[in-house]
């Protein structure tokens, strides 16, 4: 007896109905809920025996009885291969009204009652389902009308059904056919599994037999390289029974152990957890584990292969990488070490920097926008840059700063902008925290003298200042110097751009000079103007006029600034230009009319004209020199 008949507690193949009623029966004693593993075994068996019975009964009368393939009784725990919601058992969906030996009205427990009918013959019900629905209509209809609406819903019945059965004899074959073919590969599965099963059944008695015999190392050694182990190392039964072979087994020699870990040591279970278990109950020891792993290394082995000239190559180069590496390794970690101690070095002064610039300049400062951006405490729109440099000392402050820049340039601009005069800063990138390099003040060509000396009395004051002087590195033969300078800048008098005194910090600021230059810058101007323009040679000629400077003209309550142009080889003066103090107006007078100006009015007599100049712009002329 096999199963599945053994299963349902049967003596052989069946019918359908003997299976049914022996279902029943084992039901009441297996219980899906208390018995799940059981209740699956016992419905794979159900549904075996009954796909055999079916077919037994859709074979023909003369074919002899084959009996169903024996497939191994599925362990505890596992579930059968043909799982009721594994597979579609074709022969119920399409061919359950072939049974003959199930009556009607009868069913499986769990199964709904429904009447099994025998298969059907479809031409045969058409026909009669035809010749019915003709004889109906000719009793039925006295007279037919003119058109038979009953017979032409008769005849698209028919095509109906016609067209129902055409399309189940196509879908029985589709299905026929994958069915044999599923059939075909249960079959082979299951002699597959036969065979499987054999092989490790044979296996484990072979371990029984080595045991019980007191087989020495190496036979178990050969035994571990046979094909009768090496077919079934990976299959889960063998593993399960090497299991409990061990575990039942707890005296088994370490070399054995060690033997069996060999077989399987590419079976790493970090990456098969199936043999998890299997290498706790082998209790290789760590230090054989290596050793065993060593003894097989491919480098080793290669390495004991070499002759020796190669294996002195080999050292030789590795020596010298060696070195190598232990030199740049040295190097990098210095490098390292060098960069780090910096770093912590820079932080440490970044965070003094604040401390030392309030030591220095007797006032707080806290950051600004960025960690090189500072501004005093009592003015925090005043950004000026601060950056470590350096080891603090007696003799240098730990720092650079331009903090003394930005001391400059507001205290110019607090003085342009208490005289109401234009202060334009020069070299400069306009920048937070950055200071120009220069400054020029534009002044009126008139007025401007109390300006002058109070500028010149500011820039002595601040160079009388502590933080005025700042130390400088100079580079001198082989070493550098630090030297204390002044702050460095330049300041330029101006009138409209065009600069006629300049001033640098580190020659401090004349006042005299400046003044005697401004009391000029009116003549000059004049000059300038001429010269550009091209006046002087057209009056008198390229190259042979003289330009002199004369006193100032008063008119009315206008002021003029003259200049005087004179022929070159005489030295007699023939034009007398008048620059108007503005600066934006000339006039051009022939020196014998200069008798005839009595007023302003006297000099717009000649040709109006405009000349445009870079820097001054526009210069409205009045010409009275006659043409040539």
């Amino acid at each position: 007896m096999s199963w599945p008949w053994n299963e349902l507690g049967l003596p052989g193949p069946s019918d359908l109905r003997a299976i049914r009623s022996a279902y029943a029966q084992r039901l009441k004693t297996t219980h899906p809920e208390e018995d799940p593993e059981g209740f699956q075994r016992l419905h794979a068996a159900y549904q075996e025996a009954s796909r055999y019975a079916r077919q037994k009964a859709r074979s023909a009368p003369a074919e002899p009885d084959i009996p169903p393939p024996v497939e191994p009784v599925p362990r505890p725990g596992e579930a059968p291969e043909r799982e009721a919601a594994d597979r579609w058992d074709y022969d119920v969906l399409f061919g359950e009204q072939a049974e003959p030996d199930k009556p009607s009205g009868t069913s499986g427990p769990g199964e709904p009652e429904r009447e099994e009918a025998p298969e059907w013959d479809f031409g045969e019900l058409l026909e009669e389902d035809a010749g019915q629905a003709e004889d109906g209509g000719a009793e039925e209809a006295p007279q037919a009308p003119e058109w038979d609406f009953e017979r032409l819903f008769a005849q698209g019945e028919e095509e109906a059904r016609a067209d129902r059965r055409r399309k189940l004899e196509r879908l029985r074959e589709k299905n026929r056919a994958r069915f044999e073919k599923q059939e075909r590969e249960q079959r082979r599965r299951a002699a597959d599994e036969e065979d499987a099963w054999a092989a490790v059944m044979a296996a484990s008695h072979a371990l029984e037999l080595l045991y019980s015999s007191g087989a020495p190392p190496s036979q178990w050694r050969r035994f571990l390289e046979s094909p009768v182990f090496l077919n079934v190392r990976a299959n889960l039964d063998f593993v399960f029974a090497l299991e409990d072979f061990l575990e039942q087994r707890p005296g088994l020699s370490p070399e054995i152990r060690r033997a069996i870990f060999l077989a399987y040591e590419d079976c790493n279970a970090s990456k098969y957890p199936a043999y998890g278990r299997l290498y706790k109950l082998l209790d290789v020891k760590r230090r054989d584990r290596r050793r065993e792993a060593r003894a097989k290394s491919a480098w080793r082995n290669a390495w004991r292969s070499y002759p020796p000239w190669r294996k002195g190559i080999i050292v030789v180069c590795s020596a010298i990488l060696a070195v190598f590496f232990s030199i740049g390794w040295a190097v990098n970690l210095r490098t390292a070490y060098q960069d780090f101690t910096q770093r912590q070095e820079d932080k440490r002064r970044e965070e003094l920097l604040p401390q030392w610039l309030e030591e220095d300049f007797g006032e707080p400062f806290v950051r600004a926008v960025s960690k090189d951006v500072f501004t005093p405490a009592a003015d925090p729109d005043l950004y000026f840059h601060a950056s470590p440099q350096g080891e603090r000392s007696e003799s240098w402050p730990g720092y650079q700063t331009n903090y003394p820049h930005i001391l400059v340039k507001k205290a110019l601009e607090d003085f342009a902008g208490a005289r109401e005069l234009d202060l334009e800063p020069a070299a400069y990138t306009h920048q937070i925290g950055d200071a120009p390099g220069a400054y020029l003040l534009n002044l009126p060509l008139l007025g401007a003298e109390e300006g002058v000396a109070a500028l010149g009395e500011l820039l002595e004051e601040l160079a009388r200042q502590d933080w005025y002087q700042v130390l400088t590195r100079v580079s001198g033969e082989g070493a550098d110097f630090l030297v204390r300078e002044p702050v460095p800048y330049t300041v330029y008098l101006c009138h409209r751009g065009l600069a006629f005194y300049e001033a640098p910090s580190g020659n401090g600021f004349d006042t005299e000079e400046a003044l005697s230059l401004y009391a000029q810058a009116g003549p000059a101007l004049c000059r300038y103007i001429l010269e550009q323009s091209g006046l002087a040679d057209k009056h008198l000629g390229e190259g042979a006029c003289v330009l002199r400077d004369l006193e100032p003209l008063e008119l009315g309550e206008g002021t003029f600034f003259q200049v005087s142009g004179a022929d070159r080889e005489s030295g007699e003066a023939r034009v007398r230009y008048l620059l108007a103090s503005g600066g934006g107006a000339l006039f051009c007078v022939p020196e014998e009319e200069m008798g005839r100006v009595r007023s302003v009015i006297d000099l717009y007599r000649g040709t109006p004209r405009s000349i445009q100049l870079d820097k001054l712009g526009l210069i409205m002329v009045t010409d009275q020199v006659p043409e040539e």
